[in-house]
C-alpha cells in the first residue's frame, strides 16, 4: 500500500499491480490444492463404502438369523455386491441382483468380494457362512473384501 502525492489529507488505496499479484498467489495456491482435495474426497468415498458393507453384513447377520423363509439345509439369506450396488436378500435368489432386497446401499467406490466385483455371500440360519449358488456365480465363503476408488484402497475380512 502506498500514499498518493496527488490526493490531499494522504488517502490511501491498493494499485492495481498489487491486486493483480494477490490475485495470482491466490490462484496457485488453489492450484496446489486441488489434488489433495481429491485424495481426501477418494479416502472418504472409501471409508463410507466399507461403512456400507459393514452395515451389510449386520444386516445380512440379522436376516439369517430371524431366517423367514424358514430354510434350514441352505442360505438363509444372501449379502449381494454388483457394480454400483450392495443388497441384502432373502433365502437364494435366482440371479445375483438387487431386485426384491431387504436392505439396498449405493456405494461410492467400487467393491471386490473374494476378489470378483460381481460376488455374494450366503449365510445360513445360525449366521455361519455357507457355500451356495446365485444364478451362475458360487458364493464366496472367505469373507475378504477391497474396496477401491482411484488411488485409495483398502482391504479387510468381513465378520
Amino acid at each position: 500500500m502506498k500514499l498518493h502525492p496527488f490526493f490531499p489529507g494522504g488517502q490511501s488505496g491498493v494499485s492495481l499491480i498489487e491486486m493483480m499479484v494477490t490475485v495470482a498467489i491466490m490462484m496457485l495456491l488453489a492450484l496446489a490444492a486441488a489434488p489433495f482435495t481429491s485424495s481426501w474426497g477418494s479416502q472418504a468415498s472409501v471409508r463410507q463404502t466399507q461403512t456400507l458393507l459393514m452395515q451389510g453384513m449386520s444386516q445380512l447377520k440379522a436376516l439369517a438369523l430371524r431366517n423367514p423363509s424358514a430354510s434350514s439345509a441352505t442360505a438363509a439369506a444372501v449379502l449381494v455386491a454388483v457394480p454400483g450396488q450392495l443388497c441384502v436378500r432373502q433365502g437364494i435368489p435366482a440371479a445375483l441382483d438387487c431386485s426384491a432386497v431387504s436392505w439396498t446401499s449405493t456405494p461410492p467406490a467400487s467393491i471386490k468380494l473374494n476378489n470378483a466385483t460381481r460376488q455374494c455371500v450366503a449365510l445360513d440360519s445360525s449366521g455361519s457362512p455357507v457355500a451356495a449358488t446365485v444364478g451362475a456365480t458360487v458364493c464366496g465363503t472367505a469373507l475378504s473384501f477391497e474396496v477401491s476408488k482411484g488411488t485409495e484402497t483398502s482391504s479387510g475380512t468381513l465378520n
